[in-house]
């Protein structure tokens, strides 16, 4: 293994070596009437992964950047669409949760829902790391960028990440009146509209910037029993800004958003089990009737009400920039789902959740860039991180327990919460040891705390097979129904507290001016914590820290006079302790079932991935991206079957027995045969771009793109109903904008093809299997206008 780790990073810097003589040669050979500079586009973004603004080639790390007119490009409408065009990236709406995404960066990633999971990739939005894995589903418009950071990002990201980031940043007002405006009509019933105003009040010292944006569509799927459509969206979000520069060296940006979602639950249907109860009891299969043919018996009301407040606060000293960042989010949640994807009164849920978060940043960056003497290449940055969160869940069954115990004609309803307190010091410097060659070091130290109450007994509701809401019990009522059974000794209490110091270093080298070099290494890490699901404190955790460590090489160069962009990179990822849900049941808790959070084991992945983009013409753009990835476990000894019976206490090959109250074992076994999940080996996307310039009529534009991935699996244990890959998706449009860029008109379409595919699946416990597709060919016309 260490000798393949060491040829495939020398492969990246021979590479680079390579592409440094391609280039030599070529600046001699290049036609030297050749446009340049501006004529030239190459879509320059500045980014601020590193704490400073820099253009993206200028940053020593694999990082791939969206401005705002590539998201237009693109016919973005939220981040799932970012994916094709990043190298092993996977984006996607979590199956059972349509406002939350599901991402996998380098064969690592989640798509749990509950609100003690931490996410191995993060999400920030504006410099404040959003801790809650629902309601992550961020829509592009109003962005003025998005950055994807591929690989740990332990010490300058929010709070602390495993495999990656995504930083989203909004636009804030312009110093000029202006309005734009944007609606999009498309098949199933879309119907988005949003619009953006901008009102500089005091020049040069108050503006504000207010936007609205309105999403719906009546869904992809149709209930077979009434002919009603399934999984709609319809989502409000408003946001403002409000920018304050009262001195020269103080700048002030606030801002606010709301959003009010009343989306439906996610379309999906039942995959082929009979071994699971809903076959065995109902005697429930699928219909071969379409995969967007669906049955749902019970309501769908998926409702989340979010309300964000985030302020940025610089202030110039000099030599020295102090920096705060303050940010509060608040969801509410109540949803009813159809758990068992059928139209059978079988699983149904109600969930209801409050989440809080508050986060402070402070940071001190020096700024020597007025020095002649050596600390003119040095720049510094220190800062201090602090993070509160709560939340509070209960969940309700109207058919459990009187579905495992008929004579019972109760439902049920459970109660979990959790405080999390994180804090940390960092520091980065990054030094040039000359012009070309760069050093930058980093270190990070977290404590973080935990404190987790559960009562997995809950309390019986009656009747049973309700449904309606008012049958549910509030999160009030449910704490102190909590509290009760703690004193009785059937809910319990748990608590962790952690510390963790995680380091970067990196060196970069540029050979030319337009050619760059790098290697570095990384530490990330996710937090262990407790199962929101769990039914014993032995299944509850808390699981141990996952930690990451990453080797990474590379180059980064414009070529032929900005003609030709090419980045590529070399990595290896080692992971340890990760951790997992096992989903089974236990007939000691009235709903009849628990998860159990598990430390698995380590993976290795290790790969490469490119970028490039090319102007053969000036009107004429190609751009690819090529990811491969070897993701192997290098440790895998868990159970991921479930509890099962024994006449006597059992031997695990390979690691534990754990013994539950109800005198099942569950019984740890060696998986490293097992691939990760949502790893591909191959990924790619092809896309091309030609422009027709009209003259005074504006611009006509043609865009085609083309993904592959190969097969892959959506399941830990690699069931076969969710290996899903290699097929290719293809999606285009044709857009015309004026002269003067004030109006504009996109035709486009997604899966142009109309492929079919299992994008998740979900096997739960003994009662059945969840499968759910990815969105079938979709088209529409976008109309936009800047005034």
């Amino acid at each position: 293994m260490k000798a393949r780790n060491q040829i495939l990073l020398a492969g990246t810097a021979i590479a680079a070596i390579m592409s440094y003589n391609t280039t030599a040669t070529a600046q001699t050979t290049v036609d030297e009437s050749t446009p340049a500079d501006g004529a030239w586009d190459t879509n320059e973004i500045i980014v601020t992964a590193r704490f400073k603004d820099e253009s993206l080639q200028d940053v020593p790390q694999a990082i791939s950047a969206f401005s705002d007119d590539a998201l237009t490009k693109i016919a973005a409408r939220d981040i799932t669409d970012l994916a094709p065009s990043t190298p092993n990236v996977s984006i996607q709406p979590v199956a059972t949760f349509s406002n939350s995404a599901a991402i996998f960066i380098r064969g690592l990633g989640a798509q749990g829902i509950e609100s003690t999971e931490e996410s191995p990739v993060g999400v920030a939005i504006d410099g404040v790391f959003i801790t809650r894995p629902v309601a992550t589903m961020l829509d592009t418009f109003d962005l003025d960028r998005i950055e994807v950071l591929r690989g740990p990002q332990g010490t300058s990201f929010g709070k602390n990440s495993l495999a990656g980031g995504i930083a989203a940043y909004t636009k804030n007002p312009g110093w000029d009146w202006g309005v734009q405006t944007e609606i999009t009509l498309g098949n199933y019933g879309r119907m988005d509209a949003r619009a953006a105003i901008d009102m500089p009040l005091i020049q040069d010292k108050l503006a504000v910037r207010l936007v609205a944006n309105k999403e719906t569509y009546d869904g992809f799927f149709t209930n077979r029993l009434n002919g009603q459509k399934v999984g709609k969206q319809d989502r409000l979000t408003l946001r403002g800004t409000v920018v304050i520069n009262p001195t020269e060296n103080l700048d002030i940006n606030l801002k606010a958003f709301l959003v009010h979602d009343r989306s439906g639950a996610p379309g999906g249907d039942t995959g082929p089990a009979r071994d699971k109860l809903l076959w065995l009891v109902y005697g429930f299969e699928e219909p071969d009737d379409g995969a967007f043919t669906i049955g749902r018996d019970f309501p769908g009301n998926h409702d989340t009400d979010q309300l964000g407040l985030i302020s940025n606060i610089g202030l110039d000293l000099g030599s020295w920039q102090a920096k705060s960042i303050t940010g509060y989010i608040e969801t509410d949640d109540f949803n009813d789902s159809d758990f068992d994807q059928s139209e059978i009164f079988f699983f149904p849920t109600f969930r209801v959740q409050e989440h809080r978060q508050f986060s402070q940043e402070l940071r001190l960056q020096s700024d020597f860039s007025d020095r002649s003497d050596a600390l003119a290449r040095l720049s510094l940055v220190f800062g201090g991180y602090y993070l509160k969160q709560s939340f509070e869940l209960s969940q309700a069954f109207p058919t459990l327990p009187v579905l495992l115990a008929p004579t019972l004609n109760f439902g049920s309803q459970d109660f979990v919460t959790q405080d999390n307190t994180a804090k940390a010091l960092f520091g980065q410097a990054i030094y040039g040891i000359t012009d070309r060659l760069n050093l930058t070091l980093g270190v990070r130290q977290s404590w973080e705390s935990k404190d987790y109450f559960r009562d997995p007994t809950g309390t019986l509701l009656s009747p049973s097979f309700f449904t309606t809401r008012s049958t549910v019990k509030s999160l009030d009522e449910m704490e102190t129904i909590a509290n009760a059974n703690l004193a009785a000794g059937k809910a319990f209490k748990l608590d962790t507290n952690r510390s963790r110091t995680t380091f970067k270093a990196g060196v970069d080298y540029r050979l030319t001016d337009d050619v760059m070099v790098y290697a570095g290494f990384s530490q990330g890490y996710k937090g262990g914590g407790f199962g929101a699901r769990s039914a014993t404190p032995t299944t509850a955790g808390p699981t141990d820290d996952n930690t990451s460590e990453l080797f990474e090489a590379g180059f980064k160069g414009d070529f032929f006079d900005n003609l030709l962009r090419l980045n590529l990179t070399g990595f290896v990822t080692k992971f340890k302790k990760l951790e997992f849900g096992v989903f089974f049941p236990n007939l000691n808790v009235a709903s009849g079932q628990e998860t159990a959070q598990l430390n698995i084991g380590s993976a290795t992945t290790q790969g490469l991935e490119l970028e490039a983009t090319l102007k053969p013409a000036r009107n004429f753009r190609l751009s690819a991206n090529i990811g491969y990835l070897d993701a192997k476990y290098t440790d895998f000894c868990a159970d991921i079957d479930g509890p099962s019976a024994s006449p006597t206490v059992p031997v695990s090959e390979c690691g534990v027995v754990t013994t539950l109250p109800n005198g099942t074992y569950l019984i740890d076994t060696d998986q490293t045969d097992l691939k990760l999940v949502r790893a591909p080996k191959w990924q790619t996307q092809v896309s091309g771009e030609y422009t027709v310039p009209l003259g005074n009529s504006g611009d006509l534009s043609f865009r085609a793109a083309m993904q592959y991935k190969s097969t892959y699996y959506s399941t830990v244990a690699n069931d076969p109903g969710g290996r899903t890959g290699d097929f290719v998706l293809v999606d285009g449009s044709v857009s015309w904008q004026s002269l003067d860029e004030r109006f504009r008109v996109m035709i486009w379409g997604k899966n142009l093809t109309n492929k079919t595919y299992v994008s998740a699946f979900t096997p739960t416990a003994q009662f059945f299997d969840q499968r759910f597709y990815g969105a079938p060919r979709t088209f529409g016309a976008t109309l936009g206008a800047s005034f």
